[in-house]
């Protein structure tokens, strides 16, 4: 049976980061494996299984309205919950429960809003270099578009406003520019953008009529226990039409129970992504399950602090260890950008060195074209492993230095 063109075109050339993904999963390192692959490639938190397994253990309590059909963008009463969750360690102001949206995992609620909130063609403004799953997620099936805003290498890619403005203003298709996207921390670069990038930002996208898609999913994972200034709140105080994303996939490490949230004041949207919930539902269960970790502010403050105290570390000992690699500085989340440009000139040379990787030493790094750089050498490095695998990683990228590069 020949398949549909849509699943044809679903096709094309796979992503390095989803071939990174399958070899690692198919050989991963371990006690049983010492000569398997390292998967630093995907953006995991492996630093919390002692704490989070036995919160999550505890088998939820379910009542009979839960082993029914139940509100398909979230149960009530969880929603409340995750509001309060929210308000409290994201300090994004009072939420109302019927503005949240529960669907299984951010990247649901990403192709939801492509579907939802732009048609066919329009554009996103987004800087680069950017978590190249949004590519997956806004383009493939509804057919947005990205314009990439070029961050600038020299200055290890920080976020400055004027840069937007610039690539708004030299577009060819102004009036095809319908949002703009930011993660807040930044993934790849760990940035924990500026209050002022944040206010220039917003100014910008009042001023010329833009949505903003605020993905705060990193808030809990800065490596100083840093309150988190959210962009939503900001955005929202000044009248910006903002909406906001998060999930249980990196600061709770969670990314197996695919449960991500939507919040927006725009009741017109909300209305359209609850009908899309439909096609997204989380189980009752694992909202059940959620609701009573989110619900405990004290193990939240847990799992802060060990982020806070574990990320932190990590970069500090690869710098340490791998003084011949330079690794850009990194303020938040589980990433790091490791610099080669000194030894690749070209995309083509920057494909074969992801292979060496892959082949040689048997590490996963994600190559910096994935993440829409136009600048070759950059690769993204997600070091939130064990320790005996970032050991490993130390051993294998002082053995890849001393006889590849």
């Amino acid at each position: 049976m020949t398949i549909s063109k849509r699943a044809k075109d679903l096709q094309t050339k796979p992503s390095a980061i989803m071939v990174g993904h399958e070899i690692c999963s198919h050989s991963p390192y371990g006690l049983d494996n010492p000569k398997g692959h390292l998967n630093f490639g995907t953006a995991e938190n492996h630093l919390l299984d002692d704490i989070l397994l036995p919160k999550i253990n505890q088998a939820p309590l379910l009542q009979s309205q839960h082993i029914q059909y139940t509100c398909l963008y979230g149960i009530q009463e969880v929603r409340s919950t995750i509001c309060h969750f929210i308000q409290k360690f994201l300090n994004t102001g009072v939420l109302e429960p019927e503005n949240l949206v529960i669907q299984t995992g951010v990247s649901a609620i990403c192709e939801s809003l492509s579907f939802a909130l732009f048609d066919e063609g329009d554009i996103i403004l987004i800087p680069t270099p950017y978590y190249t799953g949004f590519e997956h997620d806004f383009t493939k099936r509804f057919k947005c578009k990205f314009l990439k805003v070029p961050l600038n290498s020299h200055n290890d890619f920080t976020h400055d406003i004027d840069t937007f403005i610039n690539t708004f203003e030299s577009s060819e298709q102004k009036e095809r520019i319908k949002g703009v996207l930011i993660t807040h921390p930044h993934n790849p670069t760990g940035e924990i953008l500026s209050h002022d990038f944040l206010e220039g930002i917003t100014d910008f996208c009042l001023s010329k009529n833009l949505e903003l898609i605020s993905d705060e999913i990193y808030a809990l994972s800065m490596h100083m226990e840093t309150p988190h200034q959210s962009l939503f709140k900001l955005a929202k105080d000044k009248g910006c039409k903002v909406h906001l994303l998060y999930g249980m996939a990196k600061d709770f490490a969670l990314a197996g129970l695919k449960v991500g949230f939507f919040y927006s004041d725009d009741q017109e949207l909300l209305q359209s992504m609850k009908n899309l919930s439909y096609f997204h539902p989380v189980s009752s269960q694992t909202q059940i399950m959620v609701a009573n970790l989110l619900a405990d502010d004290p193990f939240v403050e847990r799992i802060k602090e060990r982020n806070a105290q574990s990320l932190q570390e990590i970069p500090i000992l690869l710098n340490q260890q791998l003084p011949m690699y330079k690794f850009l500085p990194t303020a938040a989340g589980f990433f790091t950008l490791l610099d080669l440009t000194e030894y690749i000139k070209t995309f083509e040379e920057e494909e074969i060195l992801f292979n060496k990787f892959m082949s040689y030493v048997k590490i996963n790094m994600t190559p910096g074209k994935e993440l829409g750089l136009a600048e070759p050498g950059y690769f993204r490095v997600c070091f939130a492993r064990p320790k005996a695998e970032i050991l490993e990683y130390i051993i294998r990228m002082r053995l890849f230095h001393e006889n590849e590069l």
